[in-house]
């Protein structure tokens, strides 16, 4: 309660004494009095109407009405005052200003009879209908009590006549709103009614004194008895302010189930009315004839409709719960009602056949202990008990056991309805259960495959600083953190990129972001500090609540990596040698023609010493021009090999004395060849070759001294060797290695080793072709290399040549064959495409007495040999040239004459007229560049030659 308020009754009562003392019941202090006492009805109506507005359902018309019953007391007193004021008299016996007196009783008492069932705010055609019957009840008690019998009587009789009956009224409605705090079946409508009652025994109680004194001394308004009309409405005003809404007004509360006798007095209260109305029609003479056979009419009409009313509600209200109760039979959840007591009042079907009970009917008045196993319920029953005296409500999952051996698992919501009964909802979750189980099943089956795949699998969140969700135990193995360290500063990931790979990483980010797939490969700085290649692949997904994320998968690449440098290298190398040897091919041609000349030069000019000499030097550096070519053609495999089955360890012994005359003093040179070694097929000028190139190589690494150490072995390589060396054939081999303790090589410098010119030595020391020569003779016999080195600790190069089973062959002494200077007569068929080259042979073969025919292409050679088919004796043809290659003119040309011979000339025959660069047994052949004596040397032995089988 407010102080103000408080301040303010406090106040009021002050005046009323004041005035009582000061004024007494002069004019002014009768008018004081009554302004006090209007006042104090204006501030109960008031606070009353203001309880209204804080109140929910009854409460409110209940404080409305209330409100309105004093604030019709103030406008009957301000009827009084006027009287009293104004006209110095009491108001007459039949006025107005004493009816509008008594409707405060008639609105008290249709309080008392609002619906409290109910519970609604809204004042209903039903309520209309009893405020009729009890204004019509109170209208005969005001008529046959007070006004027909104030005609008869005297002023002051008929004011104590009026006195008593409201003291009456004034009793009952004080018993009557003891009786419905009573039988209230809330516990805010109870104490609702249960304050009316004090107000209307207190208002009863100072009436009543207040008429007592009234009749031992009547006196006008100004008196202190004033107080005991004008305390009942400051108490009224007081308990409005006071009162707040209950909880329970908002939430509802408990509800009694209405018993026999409460039903009995419903329905007597609507019938009680037009009884008593009947018996007050009785009662009034004839003259009020109309009247009351008037108001029992109506009284009547409004008891049948209130019936008529009662009964179209209770057929709705029996319609609906037909419907819902059909709703809750066909419901696939289970449902179920019990009382206070724990018994079934209500089964649908779908929840007997959960708890395994058929015939729903059956369970309708046992108690659920009798229904449910023990073993069901006792696991829960306590938590269960708990949860709904805490929260009036269960959920949770139940596992349900029926007589024949079936489990079905459920879900069950337990809830306290307002009567103390309860009602279960329970769901059959067998499938969902079912379902749950495979998903859990594959779940478990995917991260097993997933966690024993060689990969990463990870989850994270979109964007280079994503945080990671999720990754698999594999990222310890890969790279060396665990997963709980990887995940705890996974949005920093990007520091164990390389700056140069980390565009790569934010290309694919991008495009990720445009959705695409996330696709990379980027090196991973390892937490040993070892550098890998991984593949990184993912796609985005919708995660939990749309939220986007990255599902993907990180593959070690690091072999794959390694083997296709590898395998780039030997493409790069592969084409320097398509390269060189082309090359070759064409300086073949131009070094053709300028031997060529030369010795005829040096034959003409014998007498002329001084010009001889100069031609000579054009000779040696004609010579030295050679031998470069033939670097090329060793290099790009395209020079013809002469192979043998060799003993390596014969090779490397013969040449350890040569080689160990190249060492300077300050070198240690060391041989180790082991016992039983193996043979190989190949030429042994270019093994010896490559013997030389690499231990010079080895002395060119140490010019500060050191060791170096020529090793042979018998070796086998197997699959795993295989995998690191992609291009190698697994079987046995022959190594040779070679190995110094000289200054090496970093990686850069190893990766270009084996290009033609490429050299680490200062200018005017080499030519950059002595490794790359190994390189392709190795290659050409069938053979791999392979270079191992490290700055400053030295190099080892590693030859592997196949192992064959064959015997060693024995090397007869070379004839140097004489050369002969007869003239020959046979006619030659001359076929080469380089103008000079044709021309030079041309005259070299006509000078020596043949009779040459010249052609410049395969399709000229061919008509040629048409026309004098029979008189050529030897085809002299070039192996490349445009359009088809010699190899296959002598096919044609040998085809259609047997006895005709051949002879091959070319800067290189790789895979024309040699196998791998192997000449076939029995085939002549003029390696470019050639003098006129090797020419005429070699046309001699063609022609001196029995003609081929083939």
């Amino acid at each position: 309660m407010s102080r103000k308020l408080l301040a303010l009754v406090s106040f009021i009562v002050g005046l009323h004494i004041v005035e009582a003392l000061t004024l007494g019941t002069s004019t002014l202090g009768s008018f004081l009095a009554n302004g006090l006492q209007i006042f104090a009805c204006g501030l109960a109506a008031v606070m009353a109407f203001g309880a209204s507005r804080r109140g929910h359902g009854l409460s409110r018309t209940f404080w409305l009405i209330f409100g309105a019953s004093i604030a019709m007391w103030g406008v009957a007193n301000l009827g009084w005052m006027y009287y009293e004021v104004v006209l110095h008299s009491e108001p007459p016996t039949t006025s107005a200003v004493r009816f509008l007196f008594g409707l405060e009783s008639v609105l008290i008492a249709i309080t008392l009879f609002l619906d409290q069932d109910k519970d609604s705010p809204r004042i209903d055609a039903e309520s209309v209908l009893d405020f009729i019957q009890i204004g019509i009840v109170f209208f005969f008690i005001y008529l046959e009590y007070y006004y027909v019998p104030a005609h008869r009587l005297d002023n002051y009789s008929a004011f104590l006549r009026g006195m008593r009956v409201e003291n009456v009224e004034d009793a009952l409605l004080t018993a009557l709103a003891a009786f419905q705090a009573l039988r209230a079946r809330k516990q805010h409508t109870r104490k609702l009614y249960g304050g009316l009652a004090l107000y209307l025994l207190f208002l009863t109680v100072c009436a009543a004194l207040a008429q007592y004194l009234e009749i031992i001394k009547p006196a006008p308004t100004g008196t202190l008895r004033d107080l005991l009309w004008t305390s009942p409405f400051l108490v009224g005003a007081m308990w409005a302010a006071q009162w707040q809404p209950s909880p329970a007004a908002e939430t509802g509360s408990r509800l009694l189930r209405k018993t026999f006798g409460e039903l009995m007095v419903t329905n007597t209260t609507f019938a009680l009315a037009p009884l008593i109305i009947l018996w007050q029609v009785s009662q009034l003479e004839a003259e009020w004839r109309l009247l009351r056979f008037s108001l029992l009419g109506v009284s009547i009409v409004c008891y049948a409709a209130r019936l008529g009313i009662s009964q179209f509600h209770e057929a709705k209200s029996a319609n609906a719960v037909q419907t819902h109760t059909l709703a809750m039979d066909s419901a696939i959840n289970g449902l179920s009602i019990l009382d206070a007591g724990g018994k079934y009042i209500y089964v649908n079907p779908a929840y007997a056949r959960m708890i395994g009970n058929t015939n729903r009917e059956a369970m309708l008045g046992k108690s659920w202990r009798e229904i449910a196993a023990s073993r069901d319920s006792a696991p829960v029953e306590s938590e269960i008990r708990e949860a709904l005296k805490q929260h009036g409500k269960w959920f949770g999952p139940l596992t349900v056991h029926h007589s024949d051996g079936t489990v079905v698992p459920t879900e069950m919501t337990v809830t306290t309805l307002p009567d103390g009964g309860t009602i279960c909802v329970s769901r059959d979750i067998t499938e969902r259960v079912s379902a749950q189980r495979a998903r859990d099943e594959t779940e478990i089956k995917y991260r097993m495959l997933i966690e024993q795949v060689a990969a990463i699998s990870y989850i994270a969140e979109l964007g280079i600083n994503g945080q990671w969700l999720y990754v698999s135990p594999q990222v310890e193995t890969m790279f060396g953190y665990s997963a709980e360290e990887w995940l705890a500063n996974s949005t920093d990931w990007m520091r164990h990129v390389p700056p140069e790979d980390r565009p790569i990483v934010n290309a694919a980010e991008e495009a990720s972001a445009r959705g695409e797939p996330f696709q990379a490969e980027y090196r991973i700085t390892r937490k040993d500090g070892q550098t890998i290649w991984v593949s990184d692949t993912a796609v985005v997904v919708r995660g939990s609540d749309s939220h986007p994320v990255m599902e993907g998968l990180i593959v070690d690449i690091t072999d794959r990596k390694v083997l296709e440098n590898q395998l780039l290298q030997a493409r790069k190398m592969e084409a320097v040698g398509r390269l060189a040897g082309g090359v070759a091919h064409d300086f073949n041609n131009l070094l053709t023609i300028i031997k060529g000349y030369v010795e005829m030069a040096m034959q003409r000019c014998l007498d002329r010493p001084e010009l001889h000499r100069d031609i000579r030097r054009i000779e040696e550096a004609a010579d030295r021009a050679v031998t470069l070519v033939r670097q090329l053609l060793a290099f790009s495999r395209k020079q013809v090999l002469r192979p043998k089955i060799l003993d390596l360890n014969a090779i490397v012994v013969n040449l350890d004395q040569l080689l160990r005359r190249l060492m300077n003093e300050n070198i240690d040179m060391k041989t180790f060849v082991s016992k039983d070694i193996g043979a190989i097929k190949a030429d042994p000028g270019q093994v010896e070759q490559v013997i030389m190139n690499l231990v010079v190589n080895a002395r060119d690494a140490l010019p500060n001294g050191g060791r170096i150490l020529i090793e042979t072995s018998n070796v086998d390589l197997d699959s795993a060797y295989t995998l690191d060396h992609t291009v190698v054939r697994p079987g046995p081999y022959v190594l040779l290695a070679v190995t110094d303790t000289g200054i090496g090589m970093t990686a850069d410098t190893v990766a270009h080793i084996f290009e033609p010119f490429y050299t680490t030595k200062e200018s005017g020391r080499g030519t950059g072709l002595g490794l790359s020569t190994v390189y392709g003779v190795v290659k050409q016999s069938g053979g791999y290399i392979w270079v191992y080195s490290e700055l400053g600790k030295g190099t080892t190069f590693k030859v592997y040549l196949p192992r064959v089973k064959d015997d060693v062959q024995v090397s007869p002494a070379a004839e140097t064959p004489a050369f002969t200077a007869r003239r020959g007569h046979e006619t030659i068929l001359l076929v080469e495409d380089e103008p000079a080259v044709r021309e030079l042979t041309q005259m070299v073969l006509s000078e020596r007495g043949y009779r040459v025919i010249e052609a410049l292409t395969p399709e000229d050679a061919e008509r040629l040999a048409g026309n004098n088919g029979a008189e050529i004796h030897l085809l002299l043809t070039d192996v490349v040239m445009p359009g088809i290659s010699g190899r296959e003119l002598a096919k044609r040309l040998t085809g259609r004459y047997p006895n005709l011979r051949v002879l091959y000339m070319s800067g290189y025959t790789y895979n024309v007229i040699a196998q791998d660069g192997t000449l076939e047994e029995g085939i002549s052949f003029l390696q470019k560049p050639f003098t006129p004596q090797v020419l005429t040397q070699k046309v001699r032995e063609a022609l001196d030659r029995p003609v081929s089988v083939k």
